[in-house]
């Protein structure tokens, strides 16, 4: 009989194929710094604890606690630190020094301070923040974003979108709604704008929570970002 013997090599194949592809599957970052109790959690929902120098891959999303901050390195250089109480998703990442490169990550809440990297550079159309009510795109450039939930005493809920270097733009998800973000400019959305309020503007002071920082922000100023433009 004959059947077993295609059955056991059909599935030495599927097996094959599943070891390559996973051999292959090429990383999208690394886990730079760690301060505090930080929780990556796969595509399969399996949560682990982070580790320093801990790879990542696209589809994994990365939870900081209160008190917690984590700097991560993507493999274009691209460097992006998670402040405190933070929900970050890597939603999408490809890195083959190609036209088809690309970088999409979503902030689910808290605050990401990004400065992008060679895709940034070369496809900046083909990186952006997501967040559930707007889209940031990028110049090449060091900017910041937050997704504050819920209204405080000194904080209204909305995206924030602050740049300290290069430009961003930010985009509403539900309207035909833009704005051009400049160095030293934030960008906010309103969650529910006030009665004849624009739903989209931009500040005449950057939010103190934007100006304080973290414990890892002096790595962000020792990085170099003059990467050459090929490799």
């Amino acid at each position: 009989m004959r059947a077993p013997y295609f059955v056991a090599r059909f599935a030495l194949t599927v097996w094959l194929v599943a070891f390559a592809t996973a051999l292959f599957a090429a990383d999208a970052g690394t886990i730079e710094k760690i301060t505090g109790q930080v929780t990556i959690t796969g595509a399969d929902n399996t949560a682990r604890v982070a580790g320093p120098r801990e790879r990542i891959q696209a589809g994994e999303t990365i939870s900081t606690d209160a008190k917690s901050e984590t700097m991560v390195k993507m493999a274009d250089d691209t460097t992006i630190l998670l402040r405190p109480n933070t929900r970050f998703q890597l939603t999408e990442f490809k890195y083959d020094k190609a036209a088809t490169d690309s970088s999409v990550v979503t902030l689910l809440r808290g605050t990401l301070r990004m400065v992008t990297g060679l895709i940034g550079k070369r496809r900046p159309g083909n990186v952006r923040v997501s967040t559930l009510t707007a889209t940031i795109g990028v110049r090449g450039t060091d900017f910041e974003v937050a997704v504050i939930p819920e209204d405080t005493p000194d904080t209204r809920a909305g995206v924030y979108d602050y740049v300290h270097d290069g430009a961003t733009n930010i985009k509403l998800t539900q309207m035909e709604r833009e704005l051009d973000v400049k160095k030293n400019q934030t960008a906010f959305a309103p969650d529910k704008p006030k009665p004849g309020e624009d739903p989209l503007q931009l500040l005449k002071e950057t939010p103190i929570f934007l100006q304080s920082g973290g414990g890892l922000d002096s790595l962000i100023q020792s990085i170099t970002i003059q990467i050459p433009m090929f490799r």
